[in-house]
């Protein structure tokens, strides 16, 4: 759908006179027979002219050359072809200058693969050959590597990434480059960092990007991230087996050995959200507890752990020892955890047939931090031990809870 829509958008703009291409990531992807998320449009239109034949359209990067094109509730970025001058912090060009000539804009992109355009009659202009480089699964940098990395240090992860998400090698000159120009990653912004890693470790094969990271070098600029790698590099294999991103941060970092203090580090490093430091953290915490053996299962006690977790991050902890024990794996886990999880009455302190407030009223004390240990211990007895959910069964244990406790 996406492919019929945007072709409309080529036939209007050589209908007026103008080259029109599909370029770089839609072109690599239609030829690899993968799934296609966004199509970019190259041409030698220039932007006031693809604003006058596109009314209904939004300038996204009038600077740069780029309009969004609206077509039938869908946008695609058109961009007239240009080269690129002086670039200034190892990211952005300094300016850009308008071209005519296709050639000048794929020499500017970052890969072979990715500096490809394809006419809406499928007909391939490919200079750098890149048809070839995807025949033999190799990401090569186009033209000179160094000149590339130094343009924009975020393609040293890009092709990390790309050779784990494709499985493909990284040509000799361009993995060399990569050494040579490795320290450059300290001028990149963390969050687009975080942005590759997360992708490298999402990818179909997120040992090889690990690997590819440690062989390059690349976070050496952070002795943390590149401690991390390093240490857990015997293990990366698993994290294909792990479904989230969280899963995998925690898998490595537990395989790195890491403290609960060193993971929180890693994730403050990497700008992670709070939602995410703490999905990270917590597995990385009950792991250390756990200390589950590389590939030797053990029995779980569950019913502590979802009282103070709950079912979400017992699932994720679950799936974390399965991944721990691939090798012999524990075919019980999944079973042991949802019995575990429906044998408990009650789930959550707000399920107590009492509150706070009642055992203040009962016990005649002042508030303080007594009450929330003694919800607690009660709702330990209750979904774990039997004891009944009245009021007046956990008044009377909760007043032989508070005698025990005050000396």
């Amino acid at each position: 759908m996406g492919k019929a829509l945007a072709i409309r958008i080529l036939q209007t703009l050589e209908e007026n006179g103008f080259e029109a291409y599909f370029v770089g990531g839609c072109v690599r992807d239609w030829l690899l027979g993968r799934p296609v998320h966004d199509i970019d449009i190259c041409t030698n239109a220039h932007p006031g002219d693809v604003i006058r034949l596109f009314p209904d359209h939004v300038p996204t990067g009038l600077k740069h050359g780029t309009v969004s094109v609206k077509i039938d509730g869908h946008f695609f970025e058109v961009t007239t072809y240009r080269t690129e001058g002086k670039y200034e912090d190892y990211r952005r060009p300094s300016d850009v200058q308008f071209v005519d000539d296709l050639r000048l804009d794929l020499e500017r992109r970052d890969f072979t693969m990715n500096a490809m355009a394809m006419d809406l009659r499928d007909h391939l202009q490919d200079p750098f050959a890149g048809r070839d480089d995807l025949a033999r699964k190799l990401v090569r940098a186009v033209g000179d590597p160094e000149e590339r990395f130094r343009e924009d240090a975020l393609r040293l992860l890009r092709a990390v990434r790309f050779s784990a998400q494709l499985g493909f090698a990284i040509e000799a000159h361009t993995q060399n480059a990569m050494k040579q120009t490795a320290p450059l990653l300290a001028h990149i912004a963390v969050e687009r960092v975080r942005e590759e890693l997360n992708k490298m470790l999402a990818s179909a094969a997120p040992e090889k990007g690990c690997q590819l990271l440690c062989e390059t070098k690349l976070l050496d600029y952070s002795p943390l991230l590149s401690q991390l790698f390093v240490q857990s590099t015997n293990h990366a294999w698993r994290l294909v087996h792990l479904t989230t991103l969280s899963q995998k941060w925690a898998m490595l970092m537990y395989a790195a050995g890491s403290s609960v203090s060193s993971a929180r580090e890693v994730c403050t490093q990497l700008r992670m959200s709070k939602k995410e430091t703490e999905a990270c953290v917590t597995l990385v915490e009950l792991l250390l507890r756990i200390q589950p053996r590389w590939d030797e299962p053990k029995a779980i006690e569950w019913g502590p752990l979802l009282l103070e977790a709950g079912w979400e991050v017992c699932t994720d902890l679950a799936a974390l020892l399965q991944g721990c024990w691939w090798n012999r794996q524990d075919e019980e886990l999944a079973l042991t955890l949802r019995k575990a999880h429906e044998a408990m009455p009650i789930k959550t302190i707000k399920e107590l047939a009492v509150s706070g407030l009642d055992l203040q009223t009962a016990l005649q004390k002042k508030p303080g931090e007594w009450i929330w240990r003694t919800l607690a211990t009660l709702l330990s007895q209750v979904a774990l031990h039997g004891l009944p959910n009245t009021p007046e069964d956990l008044l009377e244990a909760a007043k032989k809870e508070v005698a025990r406790n005050e000396y």
